[in-house]
């Protein structure tokens, strides 16, 4: 059976690399907020919630793409809430160094739509 081009329920449709940027905020379906704090050819590295703390996770485009959406979140209030987060239950030390950087960078990144 062919493919059916009208059929928009699958990601085939989707760039396989998605529109990114460091620093920007994206949420997961579980409405979990992170920020990406780098961009490599065909992984991305996120600062988010795992297992109750902070870390970097690293994410390949296709799992941006299954697991992650734009978030409709100021870049300044995700980072103030991240911070708080990692003071109340605790952050890896690579996590804390990049959260620092940001903080220390001090502006906010152009947000852009995930995919365009």
């Amino acid at each position: 059976m062919a493919k059916d081009f009208t059929d928009y329920s699958t990601h085939d449709f989707i760039s396989t690399m998605p529109n990114i940027v460091c620093g920007q905020v994206l949420m997961n379906r579980q409405r979990h907020y992170a920020i990406v704090v780098k961009k490599g050819r065909t992984t991305f590295q996120l600062i988010c919630v795992k297992s109750g703390i902070l870390k970097v996770s690293k994410f390949s485009a296709r799992q941006i793409t299954e697991e992650w959406l734009d978030a409709e979140y100021p870049y300044d209030k995700a980072l103030a809430s991240l911070q708080d987060m990692a003071k109340r239950h605790g952050a890896t030390e690579a996590a804390q160094a990049l959260l620092d950087k940001l903080v220390k960078t001090g502006k906010e990144p152009t947000q852009v739509r995930l995919f365009e």
